[in-house]
């Protein structure tokens, strides 16, 4: 079956997408799981020229096309599975928004397929041509009906999933922070309970991680021309042994001569292991991405994050000391936040020195316990549907309106980026130029030339 895998518009300058763009990962792994069939790749990120008659003269000399389909895809998704119907070929979708609110099958008559869950095996199977109605964890339409079969079990053992196709991408437009760039996924799920995010239903807050020496193979595969692996993992330095044998075998491997590394972590973590964190630099991880989400107790507790703020100045102390970047994500419009809180926040961001900083406003995501809550509570309107979201704000909270978190979102990035003096004057250039952040210095010029100006002059 000649299969077209397309990963839909991240809308490049929202989310992520605003200092990344990585390849499509969950695709790639998609296609090592078939490597007898005909595959081919088409992200619509890195090639802004598909208009819709381009991409219908693509789509119809395919059997199949799918989709990897995230919430602020919707309308991406439902328009390509119009044209891809209306050629008489195939459409299959999976991924979160998918996986969490199912029945989107019912409201898209253009999808054929629906894969729930982890995916590997179960398109696998599809393009083995098993019967649908045997097939664990898909969705699918029988003319006029939908038939949702059982769930398929999670993958006990990581190590059994196939190794991404690197080979059918082009990984010259994939950077982070400008920096030529990779991704890795070394482990699935999050034990943690934030309510705000659908990584924990998704995963029906398991975890599970691959061994350390698959992490290597994995690392081993990656382009020589990409300089730096952002991990995926929601949780990277979960697993304490796990994450010192990684570090062992990167040093023993020299991989951290030619390779920076970035990940994902929590604040409790970095501040309780010091001596974790001194041998992941040493590893050659230069940045942490760190969910703070708020600087109020009291929102942090209602979020179940489990830490104090005491914990978040060690933290960011510990990663300093050790010349590691702190890259802070915020959300405006935390429930009991209000206006004054929130501008306490942006204040903290630039006094606890977070170096590289980004916001987003709440979203009730499909699936959270925040979602029940918000409509539950009418702070999410009854007809608010996720085809017209785009990444604003979409709720309201006891304490602030749609707009008003909106227009701190935007405030938030000039307060911050703009403040020539914070970044000139401040202790955050001395601070840059201390042996331990040679690493910077290293990536500057393109990190200056290759995108930040853009980025700062697309601030609003």
């Amino acid at each position: 079956m000649k299969t077209l895998l397309i990963y839909p518009p991240f809308q490049v300058g929202h989310g992520m997408g605003k200092v990344m763009c990585s390849p499509p990962l969950s695709l790639q792994t998609l296609a090592g799981a078939v490597p007898d069939h005909d595959i081919e790749i088409l992200d619509l990120n890195t090639n802004p020229s598909y208009g819709v008659k381009k991409l219908e003269k693509k789509i119809k000399h395919y059997d199949l096309v799918g989709m990897t389909f995230m919430t602020n895809m919707y309308m991406v998704v439902e328009n390509i599975c119009k044209i891809a119907k209306r050629n008489g070929v195939q459409t299959l979708v999976g991924g979160f928004h998918p996986s969490l609110d199912p029945h989107v099958i019912e409201e898209m008559r253009y999808i054929d397929m629906l894969v729930r869950g982890e995916g590997e095996f179960t398109f696998k199977e599809i393009l083995s041509g098993k019967p649908k109605e045997e097939i664990l964890g898909l969705s699918y339409r029988n003319n006029d009906n939908v038939h949702h079969n059982p769930n398929r079990p999670f993958i006990q053992n990581l190590d059994d999933l196939p190794f991404p196709r690197k080979d059918l991408v082009d990984y010259k437009p994939y950077h982070y922070l400008w920096t030529s760039a990779d991704v890795c996924e070394s482990s699935r799920g999050c034990p943690y309970t934030c309510n705000f995010c659908c990584v924990t239903n998704f995963y029906s807050q398991s975890y599970r991680a691959k061994s350390p020496e698959r992490v290597i193979q994995e690392l081993l595969t990656v382009p020589r021309s990409q300089k730096l692996i952002f991990f995926v993992d929601d949780n990277f330095t979960l697993n304490k042994r796990r994450l010192s044998k990684i570090c062992n075998l990167i040093q023993k491997t020299n991989l951290h001569k030619h390779l920076l590394f970035v990940c994902q972590t929590r604040v409790d973590f970095v501040a309780d292991n010091p001596k974790l964190i001194q041998e992941m630099r040493k590893s050659g991880f230069i940045c942490f991405f760190l969910g703070f989400e708020s600087f109020k107790q009291m929102a942090l507790n209602r979020m179940q994050k489990g830490y104090t703020i005491d914990k978040v100045r060690k933290c960011i102390k510990v990663c300093h000391d050790n010349g590691i970047m702190v890259f802070g994500s915020f959300i405006v419009g935390n429930i009991g936040e209000n206006r004054k809180d929130t501008l306490r926040t942006f204040k903290m961001m630039k006094e606890l020195n977070i170096d590289v900083m980004m916001t987003n406003p709440i979203t009730p995501f499909p699936g959270t316990p925040l979602h029940e809550e918000a409509l539950e509570k009418g702070w999410l309107d009854q007809d608010f549907h996720w085809r017209d979201w785009q990444f604003d704000a979409c709720m309201s909270t006891p304490d602030m309106t749609v707009k008003e978190i909106d227009e701190l979102v935007h405030y938030s990035y000039r307060d911050f980026y703009l403040d020539i003096g914070y970044f000139l004057f401040g202790k955050k250039l001395l601070r840059l130029s201390a042996p331990r952040f040679w690493w910077f210095w290293k990536i500057a010029p393109k990190f200056l030339t290759n995108g930040f100006s853009n980025f700062m002059l697309g601030i609003d």
